[in-house]
């Protein structure tokens, strides 16, 4: 078949069968497809969906630090945004599928950023962002070396106590902006130790106060140690056991003149708790605490600290730090004792011999320091006053009485000397006039002592 037979068959087609009534078909195609549409849309219409809150990330940071700067956050860290896109496809989205980011090297002279927000899962959806904008403010970078302190919570159980914490790293060095530094006051970690009976270790992040214990946010700052950048700080925290023991006192020196220690003092506590180790503990029966009164006028008192004399490895418990003492010291006065004649015993008259006072008076003086309830048990008939004529021969004698009832320490002016003579008692016998001893003169020779202590006769 020739060519020009078959181009006539082919236009002589298209003329009866494509082309006839060709307005009509082109309208039901049309028709067709404004059908498709309508049903395609009333089965999965056009909607829309508002998500709140998304977090903005911040991006390239860099271009602040590089100018020696920090950045502080003034509006734009979260951003609420709509989505509008086909039911089927918006309605299974999340804020969870979508990010939120600002980039810094893009900053306005009015310190301001672009909010831009895209969809991770490529969805064929249009987002409105309201034309949000970051907006920051920048000030100059210092630094601050700060020391870690360590605060706890809750009780350990019974008999025992918190001892010490070692912390790494215990001075951290804070970067921020000029204004939250002047406003940083501390870094406190808090240990919770509630039911502890034993040593553990921890890790938290460091975290800032300022100057009125208010909490400061830890994104106006960074943390640092040695130039490392220090996310968690380590904790170790010894738990002691505790035991109570009683505080002791040992008084020593001599007090002013004209005052006494009668070994009477009293103190609070008398009992502290302490904490160390079991093998510690195991060593240490109580607390002695030496006390000097020299020199001391009245009452002695003095507050006395604890730890001053725990063991090294013993630590003070109790709320107490330090204990009170008073050490009683009274006030010594002088007495005149004046003991008669008849109270002077002769001890030990050799055989053969007979004794006499010679210039006999009615009594003699002495003076006795002490307390005045010491004092008040002398009189002339207690002292004890005698003579002892021991190994003495015939003759006169110029002695001083002793008092066996009183102690050396308390005299201020022994007895008087007085004046005895031992004659033979056939001499004595042979004597036309006798002298009764009774009739005999004593005559006393005082010693007097210089004193500012008050006389009591």
């Amino acid at each position: 078949m020739k060519k020009k037979q078959i181009r006539s068959i082919i236009e002589k087609f298209l003329k009866d069968t494509i082309m006839h009534n060709i307005g009509y078909k082109v309208l039901s195609i049309l028709i067709a497809v404004m059908s498709w549409v309508i049903i395609f849309n009333i089965a999965d219409p056009v909607t829309t969906k508002t998500f709140k809150s998304l977090e903005v990330e911040i991006r390239n940071q860099s271009a602040i630090s590089s100018i020696n700067q920090v950045y502080e956050i003034i509006e734009g860290s979260t951003i609420d945004f709509t989505v509008r896109g086909k039911a089927s496809v918006v309605k299974n989205l999340k804020v969870t599928d979508f990010i939120a980011y600002a980039d810094l090297s893009q900053l306005s002279p009015v310190y301001a950023a672009d909010i831009k927000v895209e969809c991770k899962k490529n969805e064929l959806i249009e987002i409105d962002t309201n034309n949000k904008m970051l907006l920051v403010k920048l000030e100059d970078i210092a630094t601050k070396n700060v020391q870690v302190a360590v605060e706890t919570t809750g009780e350990v159980a019974e008999g025992y106590y918190v001892g010490d914490f070692e912390i790494k790293p215990n001075i951290i060095t804070v970067s921020g902006g000029a204004s939250k530094i002047e406003q940083l006051d501390s870094i406190k970690l808090t240990v919770n130790v509630a039911g502890a009976k034993k040593s553990f270790s921890t890790k938290q992040e460091p975290t800032a106060y300022d100057k009125d214990g208010n909490i400061m946010d830890a994104d106006y700052f960074t943390f640092s140690n040695s130039n490392t950048t220090v996310n968690q700080v380590s904790i170790d925290v010894t738990i002691f056991k505790t035991k109570t023991i009683p505080v002791m006192f040992e008084i020593s020196g001599k007090p002013a003149d004209d005052y006494i220690y009668n070994n009477e003092y009293d103190y609070t506590p008398q009992t502290v708790v302490v904490g160390g180790t079991g093998r510690a503990l195991s060593k240490l029966s109580s607390i002695t605490i030496p006390i000097d009164i020299t020199g001391a006028m009245g009452d002695y008192e003095e507050n006395v600290n604890i730890d001053d004399y725990l063991p090294d490895n013993v630590k003070l418990v109790s709320n107490e730090v330090a204990v009170a003492i008073r050490v009683k010291l009274e006030k010594l006065i002088v007495r005149t004792i004046l003991i008669d004649m008849e109270d002077i015993r002769l001890k030990n008259i050799p055989n053969g011999l007979r004794a006499e006072f010679v210039n006999r008076t009615d009594e003699i003086e002495m003076q006795l320091r002490g307390t005045s309830e010491q004092l008040e048990k002398f009189t002339s008939g207690n002292v004890g006053a005698y003579i002892d004529l021991a190994d003495k021969k015939e003759g006169e004698y110029f002695i001083q009485p002793e008092c066996e009832n009183v102690p050396d320490d308390m005299y201020l002016m022994r007895p008087g000397i007085v004046n005895i003579r031992l004659m033979n008692e056939e001499e004595v016998r042979s004597t036309k006039e006798p002298v009764d001893l009774d009739e005999s003169v004593i005559e006393p020779i005082p010693t007097p002592v210089d004193s500012d202590v008050p006389i009591i006769q």
